[in-house]
């Protein structure tokens, strides 16, 4: 999953009679040419919008397997302290969870015979789910305060601020590990969320773009 920016654009325009520039532009007289400003770099994402992001892409890519997991979760939660390593990688079936229904449309047709493959497939269908629930109108953002309740997700003091950091038991589902990761960065910067987070309604990629043409779009659907 990818954080870049949209392709550049051609920043120069020539202005007609009879149409007008929708963006901000900087015009220098009698040149006829007026350069439009474009929006601002994306900053890079945190670890933890970093790991998330690299398992969700791992397992729509097929290139997370069950030694790939346990790396990506020693690495990522383990090594920065924020979980015990877990004894065991668990994901229930479809229909235990009330969310269920806005993440089936991201399972394959044909659920993976392997059993690591199936639960990260599953994981990865209630994450994108939960996401697009930020995408909706009114925003459906419930998932925020159940990790927040369930205690997944706390606020430390690191140097002179709070920050939300992950928190999660090494007894909890697999996607809940991950949405907690999710969870600590959407709780430090909310407005970049909401101007940002792309979910494709179609194959669930989940990026980020300031100026996407849709955002429930991606460029492979």
């Amino acid at each position: 999953m990818s954080t870049r920016s949209s392709p550049s654009r051609n920043v120069l325009a020539t202005k007609s009679e009879g149409t007008s520039d929708a963006a901000p532009v900087s015009s220098n007289r009698g040149s006829g040419i007026r350069r439009a400003v474009l929006p601002e770099p994306l900053p890079p994402p945190s670890d933890a919008l970093a790991a998330a992001l690299t398992l969700l892409e791992g397992v729509a890519s097929r290139r997370m397997c069950r030694e790939e997991l346990r790396s990506w979760i020693d690495r990522n939660l383990v090594h920065t302290g924020y979980m015990a390593r877990p004894w065991r990688i668990q994901e229930p079936l479809f229909g235990a969870l009330p969310a269920d229904k806005h993440c089936s449309s991201f399972l394959p047709e044909i659920p993976p015979t392997d059993e690591t493959a199936a639960i990260l497939v599953r994981t990865r269908a209630r994450v994108v789910g939960q996401l697009r629930g930020l995408l909706q109108s009114p925003v459906d953002d419930r998932f925020l305060s159940a990790a927040i309740f369930a205690g997944r997700v706390r606020r430390v003091v690191v140097g002179e601020s709070m920050q939300w950091v992950p928190r999660p038991r090494s007894h909890d589902i697999l996607s809940d590990i991950v949405t907690s990761l999710f969870v600590s960065d959407i709780l430090g910067r909310r407005e970049f969320y909401a101007q940002n987070l792309c979910v494709c309604d179609t194959c669930g990629r989940v990026r980020f773009d300031p100026e996407p043409p849709q955002r429930d779009k991606c460029f492979f659907c």
